[in-house]
């Protein structure tokens, strides 16, 4: 009989609302809405780099140069806005080989990411990037991109693109983009 004392349970208001709340939070839509966006670029690598948020979308128009080859690295680092304050902290900072990304068979995150842009884009799909002009018209995160860990809150993704040593007395800058967002789950 005791096995079963815990159905009654079950039937109160406040238990049902949280187990609703549950099933619809696993099967919900992880909103990101880009919100302001701003870039820098080294003129020995482009023509041109505008990078513009219109719409919740990113849009990016680029002319490269010269080929970004092996070795060409970024660093992408996810910030939180701390309370309502302007000043954000870092969750998660790497520094990624690019090309190894763009070029591996095996499916990461990372690897994910760059095939969403591809939906939207005429980026290369192997490494190196030649010299040409790439852009990506109103991207935006995909299904299933957002890691379950994130929580609703405002956002800040920096990548930061070089050759060489992060910081480095050979470090070779490229470019860099920061975009600011607002995820709603």
């Amino acid at each position: 009989m005791s096995r079963v004392m815990w159905i009654p349970q079950l039937m109160r208001p406040e238990i049902q609302l949280g187990v609703v709340a549950f099933l619809l939070s696993i099967g919900a839509d992880r909103n990101i809405k880009f919100l302001a966006g701003e870039s820098r670029f080294n003129r020995d690598y482009f023509e041109n780099f505008t990078f513009t948020i219109r719409n919740g979308q990113v849009f990016l128009d680029m002319y490269l140069r010269k080929p970004l080859t092996r070795g060409w690295r970024s660093r992408l680092d996810f910030q939180l806005r701390v309370g309502n304050s302007k000043s954000f902290q870092s969750l998660f900072s790497t520094n990624v080989d690019v090309c190894s990304i763009v070029n591996a068979g095996k499916i990461t995150l990372f690897k994910k990411w760059y095939r969403n842009l591809l939906k939207y884009g005429n980026f290369l799909r192997q490494c190196p990037l030649n010299a040409s002009h790439y852009y990506l018209r109103g991207w935006q995160f995909g299904e299933g991109l957002v890691p379950p860990f994130i929580t609703s809150g405002s956002y800040r993704l920096e990548t930061y693109n070089f050759y060489g040593k992060y910081k480095g007395k050979n470090e070779d800058f490229i470019m860099s983009c920061t975009a600011d967002a607002v995820i709603n789950i």
